[in-house]
């Protein structure tokens, strides 16, 4: 059983989380302080994290949590030197837990970069997806100064990392159906097209949603999951398109009713056409 750590806060970020925040909880409260960071849930997920002895913070969050003002929040409500950014749909194992705790505790580094390995539909996609992040740091170590969805903040120089092999890694529940799926990612592509990006190329999104496909169900291993990870891989290059898609409207100008005003004009061409 790995050692709890005084030095670290476990932060779990949640919403309406009353069906998965226990379990999380349970994987988290021995090994040092949990702080909830709820984003205003309607349903039980504070009362049960105050149960279980959690400090919570209520934040409304700009539909993600890695924004500079939600990341400034927790750095102020944290009292340990160390944290912990996590999610209620993750989990940790305990060698994972147990590297985890170690880092923390040598003084030998400032921050940990951790693997995250997906579940989708109940399983185990392998590598497919997996992603690495700076998951476990000082509070010093990341800037999150104008930080943008999908990124983490900057590694202070001079922070020092260690980034533990694949085999120590976050156990990550997709919990999403193919409607809340779509959902999601309406969402999270509405936030990226309001930032200032470049709009891949037709031919670059060719290329890249291939290299999702061969590098993620045959190097990765997805293809291992059978169709539920087919099925992921199909979400993902999806998410590209989507991404894309909105970033070209926006920059083009076009909502409904300026595609209306453009089919108009093709509609009047038609009916001069028939003069």
């Amino acid at each position: 059983m790995p050692k709890a750590s005084s030095d670290i806060t476990f932060v779990l970020f949640t919403f309406n989380e009353e069906r998965r925040i226990e379990r999380a909880i349970l994987n988290f409260v021995k090994f040092g302080r949990i702080l909830l960071v709820d984003n205003e849930s309607t349903d039980r997920t504070r009362e049960i994290a105050m149960q279980y002895g959690c400090d919570v913070l209520v934040n409304a969050n700009a539909g993600w949590v890695e924004d500079e003002a939600t990341a400034a929040r927790v750095k102020a409500a944290v009292k340990t030197e160390w944290i912990y950014w996590g999610f209620a749909d993750e989990m940790v194992g305990a060698e994972t837990m147990d590297a985890i705790v170690s880092a923390v505790g040598s003084g030998r580094f400032d921050i940990v970069n951790l693997v995250r390995k997906n579940y989708y539909y109940g399983e185990f996609c392998h590598g497919a997806f997996a992603s690495r992040m700076n998951r476990v740091f000082k509070k010093d170590a990341i800037d999150f100064t104008g930080n943008k969805i999908h990124l983490f903040g900057r590694v202070v120089p001079g922070s020092r990392v260690q980034e533990l092999p694949s085999t120590y890694f976050v156990h990550h529940f997709i919990s999403n159906t193919a409607k809340s799926y779509l959902h999601a990612m309406d969402r999270y592509t509405d936030i990226e097209s309001t930032e200032d990006r470049l709009i891949p190329s037709v031919l670059r999104l060719i290329v890249s949603g291939c290299k999702l496909v061969v590098g993620n169900l045959l190097l990765r291993g997805g293809g291992r999951a059978g169709a539920p990870g087919y099925f992921l891989t199909a979400q993902m290059v999806y998410y590209q398109w989507l991404s894309a898609m909105k970033l070209y409207e926006k920059k083009a100008g076009l909502d409904r009713n300026a595609i209306e005003l453009k089919n108009d004009a093709c509609r009047d061409r038609i009916l001069r056409s028939l003069r």
